[in-house]
Formats: C-alpha cells, sequence, structure tokens
C-alpha cells in the first residue's frame, strides 16, 4: 500500500459509459476524477486534456471526489474523541486539504455502457488519515443526466469521523440557488463561524469568490449564455455547498458536500451545523446527487 503520493499522475487511461447524446469519461488511476461531460459538443466541465500532471498541482478541470473529507483542515491537525490526529499536508501548503482521494489511483469495479463504478480501498493513507476506509463512486449515466452515488465504509475498528463531496470545474457563467446560512472564513480560506442569509446568485467574475453555503435545499441551477442550464439535486447529506471562481477565470465551481471547511476542528470546539459525521467500526454510508442536464434549445 502506498506511504506517500505518487509525484505524477497519470490521466492516459480513461474509461467512457454514454447515454444517447450524453458523454462521460473518466481517469480512475487519476484521482477517481471525471475527465469530461459533455452533451453533443457542449462541455458542461472543463475538459482535463492533460495526460499527467504533478500530484500537488492538479488541472483546474473536470471533477474529483472530496474524501474521507472535503476542504480544509487547520494545520493538518483535529482531536477527535479526546485524540489528536496530525495529517500530511501537500508541499507549500500550511493545511490539509480535500483528502488524499484526487491523488490515489481507483479501481473499476463494475462498468456497463451507461455506468461505472470507482472503488478506493484505503488501508494506509499516504496523507497520514489514521482510519482505513472504502469509498465507492457510482455514476449512472441517463436521460436527465448523470447521478453520482458516494459511499464511505469504516474499515477500521473504531468510530471514524468522515465528510465527503465533489469538485467540478463547470463552464458555467453563473448558479442561482437560494441559501439561507454562509459562513465566514479567515484568509487561509478556513471557516470559522455562520450567519442566516439569503444567497440567490453566484457568478464568475474579475474578483472571484469563495463562499461557503448551507441551508441551500439541495438544488442550485448552473447557466450558460446560450441557454444551456444544468440542475444539481443534491440528498439532504449534502448539506453544504462550496461556490469557487478564481479571479477572472473561465470556470465556476460549484461543490455539494456534507461538511463545511475544517469541521472537525469546528465541532470539537462546540460549533453547530458543521455537517461532520462519524461512522461506526463497519458502518457505510451513501448519498447521492444528481446532475440534470438541459441543452438549449437555441443549440438543437
Amino acid at each position: 500500500m502506498p506511504t506517500s503520493i505518487p509525484e505524477i499522475l497519470d490521466a492516459a487511461g480513461r474509461v467512457s459509459i454514454a447515454y444517447g447524446a450524453h458523454r462521460a469519461e473518466f481517469a480512475p488511476a487519476a484521482g477517481g476524477r471525471l475527465t469530461r461531460l459533455a452533451t453533443g459538443e457542449h462541455q458542461w466541465i472543463v475538459p482535463v486534456t492533460e495526460t499527467q500532471w504533478p500530484a500537488p498541482r492538479w488541472p483546474r478541470a473536470g471533477s474529483y471526489p472530496l474524501v474521507p473529507y472535503s476542504n480544509r483542515i487547520r494545520d493538518g491537525r483535529f482531536v477527535f474523541e479526546g485524540r489528536e490526529h496530525a495529517l500530511r499536508p501537500l508541499p507549500g501548503r500550511p493545511h490539509a486539504i480535500h483528502g488524499s482521494g484526487l491523488y490515489r489511483a481507483w479501481t473499476v469495479r463494475a462498468q456497463s455502457p451507461e455506468s461505472v463504478d470507482l472503488v478506493l480501498a484505503s488501508e494506509d493513507d499516504p496523507l497520514g488519515w489514521p482510519w482505513p476506509f472504502e469509498c465507492v463512486q457510482r455514476y449512472r449515466l441517463g436521460g436527465r443526466g448523470l447521478s453520482l452515488t458516494l459511499q464511505m465504509a469504516n474499515l477500521g475498528d473504531t468510530p471514524m469521523p468522515f465528510g465527503f463531496g465533489i469538485h467540478p470545474y463547470f463552464t458555467a457563467r453563473r448558479v442561482t440557488l437560494h441559501a439561507r446560512r454562509r459562513w465566514q472564513a479567515d484568509a487561509e480560506g478556513l471557516a470559522t463561524g455562520s450567519e442566516t442569509t439569503h444567497v440567490r446568485e453566484l457568478r464568475q467574475s474579475a474578483e472571484g469568490c469563495d463562499t461557503y453555503l448551507s441551508q441551500w435545499g439541495g438544488q442550485a441551477t448552473l447557466h450558460w449564455d446560450d441557454g444551456h442550464a444544468l440542475t444539481l439535486h443534491a440528498d439532504a447529506a449534502f448539506e453544504h455547498l462550496v461556490v469557487y471562481a478564481a479571479p477572472g477565470a473561465d470556470f465556476l465551481c460549484v461543490e455539494p458536500v456534507t461538511q463545511v471547511a475544517d469541521a472537525f476542528n469546528l465541532a470539537a470546539a462546540g460549533q453547530a451545523r458543521t455537517g461532520m459525521r462519524v461512522l461506526e467500526p463497519g458502518e457505510r454510508y451513501g448519498a447521492t446527487l444528481l446532475m440534470a442536464l438541459q441543452p438549449s434549445r437555441r443549440a438543437a
């Protein structure tokens, strides 16, 4: 089993599924990534064209899984059930970020013309996650669009905190939603607390955005200038949502996740609504989201 992340991720090997005009492509060995999602000529996410890259400098493209936690953990350290755990941050990064799933090789457990299951069995985590676990990404492509069920299992003999989600780089210009809680973050992108609010729209801009939301009702619609639209329908487990765009970037990340950034430390400090969950030994937990694809009639 690996004891460190690979220097280079190999994304040359791809698997594809299709339904009608919809196509999805994956690079299992390169972090279990969704590398392309298209309907005809329309690209819903920024396609991953690279066949390899240094593990800590992944392309801002495709969509990758966030497991066994999402976003950042302050200084790579947290306390759970009275014990401190230290993770290994990536070179040049002060905080642990996104979990190790996006740097690992996933395996194809099952595949059909319209579906694929990608599996990561982790017994010796290269970034120091102390619990063995298994994560399954179950993708299904149909008439409505692409569905994903994420399932996490605790393979250890003690309770395990966890979270999961996805980090897609959509080509959309803006997203509309109704979120009723926003989480404040410090200059290093770590959540510090929350407040009630009403967020109805976020978009690409010269300033960019990095926004932590919750109480968003599990529905958000991405919009393209030519009339294409994609609506996210997420189970209640995905109670948090991250919307990110780098300043002036031509992508918009809208990330359904189960927990806010630094949830473990916030929960240990008594903060409510962080989304931190705990799996007992041998327990499994799953949740599903749908990317409902709505091609523009103008493009037909």
